[in-house]
């Protein structure tokens, strides 16, 4: 039997289509019926909301699940597609003919590779979009009014080169270029030796101007030697945490990558970046790889079986994904805490699995 090997790629590529979708529609909804329509029927039945506006929210959570999802669909995917394959002895009739089980493997990894720009696009251009919307749609539905512009609790740490501490800002809220409630400690004596305290405020050229206030300043032993009333008081250097408090008001989880870049490039000029926001940044990398990596592991899978229709493929399916999400929940959390690099703790989950696909592709392509 002559095979035409590109004719082969797209007749197994076209088998995935339906698995993939069916395996992304079913967690999908299990994880919307888990978490999401509690907090739907929350704002029908206890805020009143509109029922086309609450499923307008519900609607605009569905890119970032589906997101998380995909990578199980592929996983799915590829494993049922090849579960047939093997069952109907295709895999064996291809093997006989000469075609090695890489050359076969060529399909899946495409796909994976597809699947993960498909999901790294809608990450990047569709939720950080759908997530903002939905917070303003959310505080429409619960207030009876738009969501504020400002910055409410804003705080910022200035770090030296060294990692120490100089200055912490707080803001209690900021709205065109105007600060309330503003308090200011200054270590920049190893100590904290000055309070700063306003009302009110403005930006203004790199630099605030603080009215209405008191400064309050400290010896050694922390006791308030002087305190100082001011009308008005001038703090340059403010440049940096400026920039920070101008971008503060979208949450890194809503920000695409070229905007978390920018914000962590801001933070690291004050030496203020935290881990959680490397690992979340990293992580955009990651996990749409993910998808390429499953796909590694899945297909050999369901080869499992041969030639009966066992399903332990799908238990082995099953523990991949119970394994790849406790990883990221555990690299993750290593990574926030500063125990393991965030490179590390962000790519580990597709190290393992993509390690045991390329073990069980050795085993299975023999």
């Amino acid at each position: 039997m002559t095979w035409n090997l590109k004719l082969l790629d797209r007749y197994i590529a076209n088998e995935f289509w339906q698995p993939l979708l069916f395996g992304i529609g079913i967690v999908t909804g299990v994880w919307f019926g888990a978490d999401q329509l509690k907090t739907i029927f929350n704002l029908i039945m206890r805020a009143g909301v509109p029922l086309d506006l609450a499923f307008t929210i519900l609607g605009l959570h569905l890119p970032e699940i589906i997101v998380i999802t995909i990578p199980i669909g592929v996983l799915l995917g590829t494993l049922l597609v090849f579960n047939r394959l093997s069952g109907d002895s295709e895999i064996i009739a291809l093997r006989t003919s000469g075609v090695s089980f890489y050359r076969i493997m060529v399909a899946p990894l495409l796909f994976g590779v597809f699947t993960s720009f498909v999901s790294f696009g809608i990450n990047e251009g569709i939720v950080p979009v759908a997530n903002r919307t939905a917070k303003k749609l959310e505080f429409l539905a619960l207030y009876k009014s738009k969501l504020p512009e400002g910055q409410a609790n804003f705080t910022y740490m200035e770090r030296g080169s060294d990692l120490t501490l100089n200055r912490i800002f707080y803001v209690g809220y900021y709205n065109d270029n105007r600060l309330h409630d503003v308090i200011v400690l200054d270590f920049t004596r190893d100590k904290l030796v000055q309070i700063i305290s306003s009302t009110t405020g403005l930006f203004n050229h790199g630099e605030w101007i603080l009215e209405n206030g008191r400064s309050y300043v400290l010896n050694s032993q922390s006791d308030i030697t002087r305190i100082l009333q001011f009308e008005k008081l001038k703090l340059p250097g403010i440049k940096n945490a400026q920039k920070v408090l101008d971008s503060g008001n979208i949450k890194p989880k809503e920000m695409n990558m070229w905007e978390l870049n920018n914000y962590i490039e801001t933070l690291k000029q004050s030496n203020a970046v935290s881990n959680d926001l490397l690992v979340r940044y990293y992580q955009k990398f990651s996990q749409p790889l993910a998808c390429l990596i499953v796909a590694l592991a899945g297909a050999p899978l369901g080869l499992l079986g041969r030639r009966s229709r066992s399903n332990i493929g799908l238990i082995y399916s099953a523990v991949v994904v119970f394994l790849y999400y406790v990883l990221q929940s555990t690299s993750g959390a290593l990574g926030e805490s500063g125990r393991l690099n965030p490179i590390m703790a962000a790519w580990m989950p597709n190290m393992v699995i993509g390690m045991l696909g390329v073990i069980i592709l050795y085993i299975k392509g023999k």
